[in-house]
């Protein structure tokens, strides 16, 4: 058998800390002027949206900004999906649109529709239940 190879175990050496309370994760870190995020997803699996109400949640308490895919799309590209790269007869490769928050169409349950900020987790989480999403199923 060799050192490195197929079905060889490898040695976790962080799963005690983690599993015994000793770990570090991001959500306990806190730094002067950190702000939280929520995303308000889709609740259905294919539909097109018809309107995103975001005001009730940008009037809201601690809320710093309410961000939709129309928002991202006027102001950065909104997509994840990467760079082409070319078939093996020279082509160039299909690359479905995989937005950041969804712009027009929700393509699966649980695809984030809008982005809450705000001063607090809390604060994030009661304007995200403000925000308003009406969709046309498909």
């Amino acid at each position: 058998m060799t050192k490195f190879g197929t079905s060889q175990p490898v040695r976790r050496v962080e799963d005690a800390r983690f599993l015994t309370g000793g770990g570090t994760y991001v959500d306990d870190l806190t730094r002067v002027g950190l702000a939280r995020a929520v995303f308000v997803r889709s609740t259905v699996a294919h539909a097109d949206l018809a309107s995103v109400d975001v005001e009730d949640a940008k009037a809201a308490p601690g809320v710093l900004a309410v961000l939709t895919g129309a928002d991202l799309d006027a102001a950065i590209s909104n997509d994840l999906s990467g760079g082409r790269v070319p078939n093996r007869d020279g082509s160039m490769s299909v690359r479905p649109r995989r937005p950041i928050l969804a712009s027009g169409r929700v393509r699966y349950v649980g695809e984030p529709v809008a982005m809450v900020i705000a001063e607090t987790l809390d604060q994030a989480k009661d304007a995200a239940e403000l925000v308003m999403v009406e969709c046309d199923d498909l």
